[in-house]
């Protein structure tokens, strides 16, 4: 089923943002935006419904869970610019954009 593919890949991509791997993280999310694309292509197989409703709502918890972590990466980067700002003293221009 194509839901357990699209779940396989965001299990790889919270194990990059849990590592902290700059590249995997880019390589995971390629390959779960791949996966996803793929499986709203696809239909969901008579009779599987209910699994399907399940790895819905567990997938759907998994992606708050690696936002959640994007985020936490997000504001540990932006202390440590602050901080070698201060180090060096150097003028900050703003806040950071983030999207």
């Amino acid at each position: 089923m194509m839901l357990d593919e699209v779940q396989s890949r965001l299990d790889a991509l919270v194990d990059a943002l849990d590592g902290h791997d700059a590249d995997a993280i880019i390589a995971a999310t390629e390959e779960l935006a791949t996966a996803v694309i793929l499986f709203r292509g696809a239909g969901i197989p008579a009779g599987s419904e209910h699994r399907a409703q399940l790895l819905i709502g567990k997938t759907l918890g998994q992606l708050e869970a690696a936002a959640i972590r994007v985020n936490i990466l997000k504001d540990w980067t932006r202390q440590r610019i602050d901080r070698n700002h201060d180090i060096r003293g150097t003028h900050r221009r703003g806040a950071a954009i983030s999207y």
